[in-house]
């Protein structure tokens, strides 16, 4: 008799979805930009590739010393094909956000790029390479925030993308204090019997 099978994913696993993880400290840059290349256009990037793209249209040097730049993927947008823009905006006018968009944080000193998701009036909501979909209140975001986005627009985007997404936060502390007592009739479904419970 076949014993049933139920796929799982650990926490680490459902805050990296949909989100292309930073390999090394100052790749922020690149992930961000497969990320949004992958789950925004369909184009089945990696990291690797999207550093080899930009470090073909950068100064090797300043890359080392400081990491990618908007400008740096902008270029590379371009090239590829896409339209890339930056704008100042106003954080309040980010609600009217409908596009997934690269920003910068300043994290105590630490320069680091985040794609916005989604801006309500409490939560901001990021796609972060780093650390994975997090949340953040709008209070913090506007401190860290240096005010700019970068937009990337043209063929092959995804109006359904799941970059727009507003995932709770997820962490093991968020979902205890959430959790819900399983129904019976799941447990049975798993395989535990009813004398397992009465």
């Amino acid at each position: 008799m076949d014993q049933p099978v139920k796929q799982v994913k650990s926490l680490r696993d459902l805050r990296f979805t949909n989100i292309i993880e930073q390999k090394t400290d100052f790749s922020c840059g690149a992930a961000v930009m497969a990320t949004l290349l992958r789950y925004g256009f369909d184009r089945q990037v990696t990291e690797a590739d999207v550093i080899a793209g930009m470090m073909a249209i950068s100064d090797p040097e300043t890359v080392r010393k400081n990491g990618f730049s908007m400008l740096d993927m902008k270029r590379y947008a371009n090239r590829l094909g896409l339209r890339a823009s930056g704008f100042l905006v106003d954080a309040g006018r980010l609600v009217q956000l409908k596009l997934p968009a690269i920003v910068l944080l300043d994290v105590n000193g630490y320069k680091h790029f985040v794609i916005l998701k989604s801006y309500t009036s409490d939560w901001v909501y990021l796609a972060d390479p780093a650390i994975g979909n997090r949340t953040v209140t709008t209070d913090t975001f506007k401190k860290q925030w240096n005010g700019v986005l970068l937009v990337l627009a043209g063929k092959g985007y995804r109006r359904d993308t799941p970059l727009l997404g507003t995932a709770g936060v997820i962490s093991a502390r968020y979902a205890i204090n959430r959790a819900q007592p399983v129904p019976i009739a799941e447990l049975l479904e798993f395989g535990f019997q009813r004398s397992d419970f009465f």
